[in-house]
């Protein structure tokens, strides 16, 4: 498939840049494709992961829409342990 004509899901959002390398390193394990946005821009802040409230600094993971449901898998344990 061509690179441009894949479409991108959101399958993990999150203002605490300490989950992440979790997040990456699960779907790297699970051999999805994804891209992060807005991970350099979170941890700019100067409350850094601490900053409750600052919804439009999330770091969003976009897999794949025909890998997500595989991806929403791997990620489940890790979404619980937020509270979503």
């Amino acid at each position: 498939m061509d690179p441009k004509e894949i479409i991108w899901t959101c399958v993990f959002e999150s203002s605490n840049v300490s989950l992440l390398p979790l997040a990456k390193s699960l779907l790297e394990s699970a051999d999805i494709d994804y891209f992060v946005q807005g991970e350099e821009a979170s941890s700019l802040l100067p409350l850094g992961p601490f900053g409750v409230g600052i919804h439009n600094m999330n770091a969003r993971i976009n897999v794949p829409t025909d890998q997500a449901q595989e991806a929403n898998e791997v990620l489940a344990m890790l979404k619980e342990g937020m509270g979503g």
